[in-house]
């Protein structure tokens, strides 16, 4: 049952890993050679293909200290060293390791390759830390990348490679708990280090907020939220069998442990018990350590090969690797594995939900939920929400209707009143927002760059109203006005690529209503995602209607005949997909695009499947402007008496913008690829200018 994680939706967790880190003596032992780890690790998120790198890859070498785990522990070590086999295979680079018996071996190990002359010097482990520091300071030509460490001040020739392990394991806390049978669930580490705890404070924390949400009542043996069970080692088997013992003694019937290949020992005392699960963490041990996948729940999954892989095709490249990479839910560095030959007790679709949920933010890796919208933690039935549209209407199934949805939500699930005056034209700007402000409203929001200058003129007059604006953030700010802008170029850059990537024709076309900022913001992500398409793909697909400097505009946002005027010249002109920027303007497009037969139409704000959908039979998707979410938001701390500040911003990351999934229709780009590449976008491995 294995499937790709939904990436669209994202916010990204601010961390880093920064400690001290023990070093070593110079006592040489170790092996030179580049075996391949057995087995295939968990999937992990597609990469766009490489760029050719600058000189040539065949005298290119990268080279791997391992800790104390070895190469072949089917865990830490093999996957981080995985990104360097798979650089042989793409690359054609050459991969050497030396395995470190114990932490006296990383200091000798590291001045090994340096001497040899490596390119790059992939080190592997928190405790390699100070060893991999003083070479670095000494070796400031050399390229090194570690993992589970961050350096602070950053090192100019270091990438730190670290990962949110601690939201992985949450998801795998909360699996565990709704799969136990006895109540007890168990984990341990190898050594008190951080990237140890935090899959064990993440188990935790997931555990807990199971039982928060369920009623239950499962407890964690091994670790308490500072201190817990250890090994004292990543290498005795025999340690992680007397440890799975003492836990499955002790009633757990699901244990993660969190030692490398000690846990192998783990889940020879698991089979052996005949009713206990073990999760893996690092790769996918159902894969990884196959001798035990009928004991196998699931897999925290720790991407080292793909930030290994990243660091060595830049350096290939000639590329600056920077000094830090942090692999996340977001962009694939971490995750959970599915199920193969089990069902777990939580199904796959509701771990799904959880981990969209740790990305949006609804839950936080803290525990800490956010309240649901039936059961308001403050009453609402005194406070008034009201928005000003612009000339689009309050109906027009895009702009303002999406903007609306957010108070019409706050009326549902906080009681407030909502209310909205129709602008038929920028004169009613105007006097729309004083009516407002005489009536008394708590909020006035106002939808639309345009709105820009009534809204600022009665903010100053009025300092103690409090106003939102939808695509307008202010310079100065006012203390009295949240803006609420948007990354709809990232959005439509995906869009584009879609595009680009179905037509048949090899025209694709867009049209805006107005020449603003936030229409035109639409048309030149839809621009860069076409081109895109055609570096990664050798395609030649031309865009209609958008040059990166002007394009075509119907000049207003309501007319539906201007809308099939300007859809009907497009497709006379070969295009096959058309993604009309102009609120109900677009509604014309999607009619032309019906009688023709042939064409397709992308949605903007909203899911036009839904929001237009007399049209659904010509929806290929939409480019998803949360503007409804933003609305909400600024309603609910309003409404508790919240500062809203000055400024929400919308981004994959946060959920604030995406790209509708395929409903009847199958488009020409997978949703797979869809994936991956809003993965990029979010990683800033692929940039919109």
């Amino acid at each position: 049952m294995r499937r790709n994680w939904k990436l669209l939706l994202a916010l990204l967790a601010l961390f880093s890993l920064i400690a001290a880190a023990g070093g070593g003596d110079d006592d040489d032992s170790g092996s030179a050679s580049a075996s391949e780890p057995a087995d295939e690790p968990a999937e992990e998120p597609a990469d766009e293909p490489a760029a050719e790198p600058a000189g040539d890859a065949g005298d290119f070498t990268a080279c791997q200290v391992t800790d104390a785990g070895g190469i072949d522990d089917a865990s830490f070590n093999q996957t981080a060293y995985k990104g360097i086999t798979d650089a042989e295979d793409s690359l054609c680079i050459t991969g050497e390791f030396l395995e470190s018996q114990s932490d006296a071996d990383y200091e000798p190990n590291i001045n090994s390759f340096v001497e040899q002359g490596c390119d790059i010097i992939v080190t592997v482990g928190f405790l390699l830390g100070d060893a991999t520091q003083a070479a670095a300071t000494a070796n400031p030509d050399i390229q090194f990348t570690i993992v589970d460490f961050a350096y602070d001040p950053a090192i100019d020739n270091v990438r730190g490679l670290v990962f949110d392990t601690k939201s992985a394991s949450f998801l795998a806390g909360y699996v565990a708990a709704g799969t136990s049978e006895t109540g007890v669930v168990g984990t341990f580490g190898g050594v008190n280090i951080p990237p140890v705890t935090d899959f064990m404070e993440g188990m935790r924390l997931g555990v807990a907020h199971y039982n928060s949400v369920n009623g239950t009542d499962v407890e964690l043996l091994g670790w308490d939220g500072a201190d817990g069970l250890f090994t004292g080692n990543f290498d005795s088997l025999e340690d992680g069998r007397a440890f799975g013992e003492n836990l499955i003694a002790e009633g757990a019937d699901v244990i993660m442990p969190v030692a490398g290949p000690v846990g192998q020992g783990t889940a020879a005392a698991a089979q052996e018990a005949g009713n206990t699960w073990i999760i893996g963490v690092d790769s996918d041990w159902y894969f990884s350590a196959p001798d035990f996948s009928d004991v196998i729940l699931t897999s925290v999954l720790k991407n080292m090969d793909v930030a290994v892989l990243d660091s060595v095709e830049n350096a290939v490249a000639g590329n600056d690797l920077g000094t830090l990479y942090v692999g996340t839910l977001d962009n694939g560095g971490v995750g959970i594995a599915p199920y193969y030959d089990v069902q777990g007790g939580v199904s796959q679709g509701d771990i799904d939900a959880l981990a969209a949920d740790l990305i949006s933010g609804a839950v936080t890796v803290d525990g800490a939920a956010l309240p649901e919208p039936d059961e308001p933690t403050v009453d609402g039935s005194d406070f008034t929400a009201c928005q000003v549209t612009d000339a689009g209407g309050i109906d027009d199934a895009s702009f303002n209707a999406t903007a609306y949805k957010g108070i019409t939500d706050a009326e549902d699930a906080l009681g407030i009143t909502g209310e909205f005056l129709e602008s038929q034209s920028d004169a009613d700007y105007e006097p729309n927002v004083n009516s407002f402000l005489e009536q008394g409203c708590d909020l006035i929001v106002t939808v639309g760059f345009l709105l820009g200058d009534a809204t600022a003129a009665a903010a100053e007059a009025n300092p103690d109203q409090q106003f939102a604006i939808v695509d307008f953030a202010y310079d100065p700010a006012f203390d009295n006005v949240r803006g609420l802008v948007f990354d709809t170029k990232s959005a439509s850059f995906l869009a584009g690529y879609v595009a680009a990537g179905t037509t048949q024709t090899g025209v694709v076309g867009t049209f805006g209503g107005v020449n603003i900022p936030p229409v035109t913001d639409f048309m030149e992500g839809m621009r860069q995602g076409v081109a895109h398409y055609n570096d990664v793909n050798g395609t030649d697909v031309t865009l209609l209607g958008w040059d990166g400097a002007d394009g075509l505009f119907t000049g207003n946002f309501d007319s539906l005949e201007d809308g099939r005027s300007f859809g009907e010249n497009l497709i006379a002109e070969g295009a096959d997909i058309i993604m009309p920027v102009a609120g109900p303007v677009g509604q014309g497009t999607a009619a032309a695009a019906q009688e023709a037969g042939d064409t397709w139409i992308i949605g903007v704000d909203s899911d036009w499947f839904f929001s237009n959908s007399d049209f659904a039979d010509v929806i290929l998707t939409s480019v998803l402007k949360n503007m409804d979410v933003a609305v909400f938001d600024s309603i609910e701390n309003a409404v508790a008496g919240n500062d809203l500040g000055t400024l929400y911003v919308g981004t994959l990351d946060n959920g604030g913008v995406g790209i509708a999934e395929y409903h009847d229709v199958e488009g020409g780009v997978s949703p797979a690829d869809i994936d991956a590449l809003a993965a990029q976008l979010i990683s800033g491995e692929v940039t919109v200018e």
